[in-house]
């Protein structure tokens, strides 16, 4: 009788011990999914001057996390994009706007590590660097060509420069659109 009340004692011991484990690595992965979740979300933005160009060290960006710099448009105005690293380690650069969403591009945010459109409120997908972006393909970030040396990204500013004339030309056009629109009422 005695042997068996110690061989269920260390049952039960035994027992509570991988259920005292188990709780414990379900509260670990939980905590540590919403820390990577939530980890480029307070990332202070980068700022750049004008006829810089972005350089960014890759090792300070972690798999699944964004991050925003800034580049100066005109005297008054900035232009934000972003460097991502999925969790596959894909690096991708972007403006922090699609083509139909760039006039609320000041309401775009990050939110557990994805840019949320500002207009609409679902994430938006990163374009990848060689994706043509047309207006019809609604909230995909617009990509921008760069190129990794020395395990640094770098988005030359000429590039941006030159991919900004889509948000101009984009503009334009529904302004125009806007102008015919009232021409015909």
């Amino acid at each position: 009788m005695r042997a068996l009340s110690q061989s269920v004692r260390r049952l039960w011991l035994i027992l509570a011990g991988l259920l005292a484990l188990a709780s414990g690595a379900i509260v670990w992965f939980s905590i540590s999914e919403e820390k990577r979740a939530t980890a480029s979300d307070n990332l202070l933005e980068i700022a750049l001057q004008e006829k810089d160009d972005f350089v960014y060290d890759l090792a300070q960006l972690a798999p699944e996390q964004t991050r925003f710099f800034r580049y100066p448009v005109a005297s008054s105005e900035r232009s934000r994009l972003l460097v991502q690293r999925d969790a596959k380690g894909v690096i991708r650069t972007a403006f922090a706007s699609c083509r139909a969403c760039y006039s609320h591009r000041r309401e775009h945010k990050l939110f557990r590590g994805s840019l949320i459109c500002g207009r609409c409120g679902s994430a938006m997908r990163v374009g990848n660097q060689n994706e043509h972006i047309t207006s019809d393909k609604s909230c995909v970030a617009v990509p921008v060509p760069f190129s990794i040396d020395q395990n640094r990204v770098i988005v030359l500013e000429q590039a941006i420069t030159d991919g900004l004339q889509i948000f101009t030309t984009a503009n334009n056009a529904a302004a125009q659109k806007r102008v015919v629109a009232l021409e015909t009422r």
